[in-house]
């Protein structure tokens, strides 16, 4: 009696998990028709990132604030993505991302994908690049159209 109740258990949960693995969701190409799809790394005219309180040369002492700026896009935290949306992102001692190209996660590329809009930035002493990337709700790069570099020196 004990061997068929497992076994009949046995054939359910295969049986849901087969069914679950089957059933496919619609994929949103496929629900949308040419005219409603978005290009969600699109640029706006005139739209770009920059520095707020830094500029190419400047002596700071760690740990240190960086103030993010953007024109012509809207900052929104990670997760969805809406046109002409995105977050920032600061690389150190790298330079912009293509195009498309998923921001990694690591100790160099600095995510904010909470929408911060500001950062306190600890580094040994020394001269850095910093690059501020702007990225979309899936982490993608805008590219270098919208990155701004600075070079720091920490003292």
């Amino acid at each position: 009696m004990k061997k068929n109740i497992f076994k009949f258990a046995a054939i359910i949960a295969f049986t849901g998990w087969f069914a679950a693995c089957q059933s496919e969701a619609p994929k949103p190409a496929e629900t949308q028709t040419e005219e409603q799809e978005v290009d969600y790394l699109s640029i706006p005219e005139g739209a770009r990132v920059y520095f707020e309180n830094l500029q190419d040369g400047d002596e700071v002492s760690s740990p240190f604030t960086v103030m993010m700026g953007v024109e012509g896009m809207s900052v929104d935290p990670a997760g969805p993505l809406i046109e002409h949306s995105g977050h920032h992102h600061i690389i150190i001692n790298g330079g912009p991302l293509p195009l498309g190209e998923v921001i990694p996660m690591d100790p160099q590329n600095l995510h904010y994908g909470d929408g911060s809009m500001e950062a306190t930035l600890e580094l040994e002493p020394g001269e850095y690049t910093l690059t501020m990337q702007f990225g979309n709700g899936h982490h993608q790069s805008y590219g270098e159209a919208m990155s701004a570099q600075v070079f720091v020196i920490v003292k």
